[in-house]
């Protein structure tokens, strides 16, 4: 004979939302908290009958924040002794009173014999797991879990988390978490005062939860233009309004006026003294600065960077290939020509169908760029967050020696309009000595100054050193020196 229960009733109610100290909690007013089981749910009691809560899934962060509902699912008695038989089931009576800001100066490391995990507050919304394999090793991010606490009233608190939930009972702190090895792992652990975060503590490769604009956090702005960083509640990361707001995956750069603040997704400051520049490293956890006089290379809490701070290496397999245009110059019979099956893509508005090119208004050139080279230009590259400026600009040899600056746009055209003629006569022109350092970027030098072209287009400095990735060293003709960056701007020395 099969048993029929009575249809299962189903009820909506709103979660109770307050801030505390910072941390995210939700009263659930609706009946007696009874049971907590992390396979099976949390079970509240309300007169005589038991029901399931059933919570929107924490992971969901717009939806967590935006729709603070939850569902109370009718259980039978059969269901509810069920739940009491399970080993695994705490029961209201033994969750014990505990303030959660004390996690504010925690670390729960595991005790175990092979490798361990550590848990701690990573910023105001987020934990952070690490995993140590040994005492030599530096910790690897495991995870981060958003997490809020969940209010029961009668002094019964718990917190929920992306990976399950922390109990604090009378014996002690239980974590109950839906992966095994966590689960078996934190059975037993040391409790050790958390002192400032280490570089691989703040490390993690999960961005798209922490990155701003992503998913949790966003820049929001004000009336009076200034911005400020929100977390999914509309709570603020940081106390702090201001005029403009850059990030990559690692950092968070915000300035107001000539003061710059440095932050990682812990949001907490990373205080440096004089701070006149900042310059981001690609792919890496490291930020060039410009500090007093000096540059460095900054880790993420502000030391100075040393490769053994983290392990990692960067995946760059998912980046498309760069895209790239071959040609060549030959010199024939006093003429130069240029050979490409893809004119269209080194002078876009040139229309041809033709794989050789005389090249105009070269009379007076003694030899071009590339003369006589198999060689090519990268259009754009996504690795490297580059995308080539038309038109392409080429340096050539005057017969007195001299050396000119064009555009093949300007050599490829037998009657050039104004607009050509007048972008190309603006080049940097008769120049002593002219030298290829990157794509599109030159060393240029006349009458005893040089400068990089077209970084800074004034011919000025007297001393001009290659760039150590953003900034380059420079002396002025008066002595005064100073920085120059990758857009221009110049620091000078105090």
């Amino acid at each position: 004979m099969i048993a029929k229960y009575p249809k299962k009733l189903l009820f909506i109610f709103v979660l109770l939302a307050q801030v505390c100290s910072g941390q995210k909690v939700f009263k659930i007013k609706e009946g007696q908290l009874e049971f907590i089981n992390l396979e099976k749910g949390i079970f509240i009691k309300k007169g005589n009958s038991y029901y399931e809560i059933r919570l929107q899934k924490i992971n969901d962060y717009d939806k967590f924040a935006r729709d603070s509902t939850y569902e109370l699912q009718s259980v039978t008695i059969e269901e509810i002794e069920a739940v009491k038989r399970d080993s695994s089931t705490i029961a209201s009576p033994d969750i014990a009173t505990y303030d959660f800001k004390n996690f504010e100066t925690k670390k729960f490391t595991t005790i175990n014999h092979d490798g361990n995990y550590q848990f701690y507050k990573y910023n105001k919304n987020f934990f952070g797991i690490d995993f140590i394999k040994d005492s030599k090793q530096k910790p690897i991010k495991a995870n981060i879990f958003h997490y809020c606490i969940l209010d029961f009233g009668n002094n019964k608190k718990i917190i929920y988390h992306e990976g399950g939930f922390i109990i604090p009972t009378k014996e002690k702190i239980i974590f109950l978490f839906k992966e095994n090895d966590l689960a078996t792992s934190f059975r037993n652990y040391r409790i050790s005062e958390l002192k400032n975060l280490t570089t691989a503590e703040v490390f993690s490769l999960q961005v798209e939860k922490l990155r701003i604009n992503e998913n949790f956090y966003k820049i929001d702005s004000l009336k009076n233009k200034r911005v400020k960083i929100l977390d999914v509640y509309n709570q603020r990361a940081v106390n702090k309004t201001f005029d403009s707001i850059i990030f990559n995956d690692y950092f968070v750069i915000a300035y107001q006026k000539a003061k710059i603040n440095l932050y990682n997704y812990t949001f907490q400051e990373i205080k440096i003294e004089n701070l006149k520049a900042v310059g981001q490293e690609r792919f890496y956890p490291v930020l060039q600065i410009i500090e007093g006089n000096s540059l460095r290379r900054i880790n993420l809490i502000g030391e100075n960077f040393n490769a053994g701070d983290i392990k990692y290496i960067p995946d760059f397999s998912n980046y498309f290939d760069s895209s790239r245009v071959e040609f060549k110059i030959t010199k024939e019979n006093d003429h130069f020509y240029l050979y490409t099956d893809n004119i269209f893509s080194l002078v876009p508005r040139l229309v041809s169908f033709e794989n050789h090119f005389k090249l105009f208004n070269a009379d007076e050139y003694e030899t071009i760029e590339f003369l006589d080279e198999n060689t090519s230009i990268t259009l754009n590259s996504e690795m490297m967050d580059f995308s080539v400026n038309f038109p392409i600009m080429i340096y050539a040899k005057l017969k007195n020696g001299k050396y000119n600056l064009n555009t093949i746009e300007y050599l490829g055209t037998e009657n050039p309009n104004n607009e050509i003629v007048t972008f190309n006569t603006k080049l940097p022109k008769n120049l002593d000595d002219i030298k290829l350092i990157s794509p599109q970027t030159y060393f240029i030098e006349k009458d005893g100054l040089c400068t990089l072209y077209p970084i800074m287009k004034k011919i000025k400095y007297k001393k001009l050193e290659s760039f150590q990735k953003n900034f380059a060293r420079f002396e002025l003709p008066n002595g005064q020196k100073g920085w120059l960056d990758l857009k221009g701007n110049e620091y000078l020395d105090d």
